[in-house]
């Protein structure tokens, strides 16, 4: 699946993608309110977390779901209550979801809204709650010792999943929120499981569970960004998440969910499409180890254009002190970068240098960061020198690729 790309490669792209996203990931993400609520304690963050990852569905997170549940938290901590408080009484808790304010791009609503879940169905949920925490006193205790159950079981997380519903299911959790199986991805419990164990951005409230054993969070985005960038083709079931999990073990073997943030987000950002024809691939991380991305064709070595040379020598003016080597038109095999330049600190940058930042540029920049790994095998930033670049498309290139983006007025 990835025989003709380095291993260490794909690691040390999807490594640095993840340093770079993870924080900003936090705003496009259901995790965003979950660690927004400042619970009176870790037994009340567990089921608000778990409520949040089971409506995380069919529905714009940007535009909805985030908005709505950051409502619904200051809705709750401004009546100084707790979410338990609106497990243990349904009427209030029916109250609340029908009378908080919340504001969405399009104007202020009011109440709970979702296409697939009723304020019913929630209820419903809560009753399950309810059931665990009088019984264990909290939802970590029943999964600690779920996991104590199945630890060296082959995935211990199968059989916790496995548990866990049982007692939801159980102790009168008929809300369809609750799935009746681990026939399917499961893909909001996985979530959820991630949540709770993983640090920082997760939340990392359950060490006791080994991060090696969690499981990747599957849908169809996942599952088409695997099969376009390492043709890992899983069926959207169960036996498709442990696929899909064993591949990212050998890709990191101590944390394979690392990458969920990495993959999922050039789903939700559109990058990549459903139609290939439409995928944005210049501005997916990604581009440079997906076997399907759409690399430019970029043009055998050539020299730098006057215009271009006059950029570069305007930019060494007022930077030039940071730097100790400059080469221009450094061959890349039948191509050529139009610098690479080595700083002070020891950072090696590749550059491309342009009148005005344009998506061609953006891609000759990544894919002459991978011919320099082809040839040399050390990591090079990518950096673009220009006279004029928009701001959505310069925090694009800066976010996205990693590029360092550098406009020079002309001297």
């Amino acid at each position: 699946m990835i025989d003709n790309l380095e291993f260490c490669y794909v690691r040390r792209v999807m490594d640095e993608a993840y340093e770079r996203l993870c924080d900003v990931y936090l705003g496009t993400s259901v995790l965003g309110p979950v660690r927004l609520y400042s619970a009176r304690d870790s037994v009340d963050r567990e089921f608000w977390a778990l409520f949040c990852a089971l409506i995380d569905f069919q529905m714009p997170v940007v535009s909805v779901l985030n908005p709505m549940l950051i409502g619904l938290v200051k809705h709750i901590e401004k009546r100084n209550l707790s979410f338990l408080d609106l497990i243990y009484d349904a009427k209030l808790a029916e109250n609340i979801l029908k009378e908080f304010e919340w504001h969405s791009p399009r104007g202020s609503r009011i109440g709970f809204t979702h296409r697939f879940v009723k304020i019913g169905d929630i209820i419903g949920l809560f009753a399950a709650f309810k059931r665990i925490h009088e019984v264990y006193g909290s939802l970590g205790n029943l999964v600690k010792e779920l996991y104590a159950r199945h630890k060296w079981d082959s995935e211990p997380m199968e059989g916790v999943l496995r548990g866990l519903l049982g007692v939801m299911h159980n102790y009168g959790g008929r809300s369809p929120l609750i799935p009746k199986s681990v026939d399917s991805p499961l893909k909001r419990f996985n979530l959820f499981f991630r949540w709770l164990v993983r640090p920082y951005p997760d939340m990392g409230l359950w060490s006791f569970i080994d991060k090696r054993h969690l499981l990747v969070s599957l849908d169809l985005g996942l599952q088409r960004v695997l099969t376009r960038a390492f043709q890992l083709k899983v069926a959207l079931n169960w036996r498709g998440v442990l696929e899909a999990t064993k591949f990212l073990r050998g890709i990191n073997p101590e944390d394979p969910t690392k990458y969920d943030y990495v993959l999922s987000r050039v789903s939700i950002m559109g990058y990549c499409a459903k139609n290939l024809a439409r995928s944005q691939c210049y501005l997916c991380p990604l581009i440079n180890i997906c076997k399907s991305s759409k690399l430019p064709r970029i043009a055998e070595a050539k020299p730098l254009t006057s215009v271009e040379m006059k950029i570069l020598e305007d930019f060494l003016k007022i930077h030039g002190g940071e730097f100790d080597k400059v080469v221009t038109e450094y061959t890349l095999g039948r191509y050529s970068a139009d610098a690479l330049m080595h700083a002070k600190t020891c950072n090696e940058y590749i550059v491309e240098v342009e009148r005005e930042l344009n998506y061609m540029a953006i891609g000759q920049a990544v894919t002459y960061r991978y011919l320099y790994y082809k040839h040399s095998g050390k990591m090079a930033k990518p950096m673009i020198i220009c006279r004029k670049a928009s701001r959505e498309l310069k925090e694009a290139a800066q976010l996205e690729q990693g590029i360092e983006v550098v406009e020079v007025s002309e001297i």
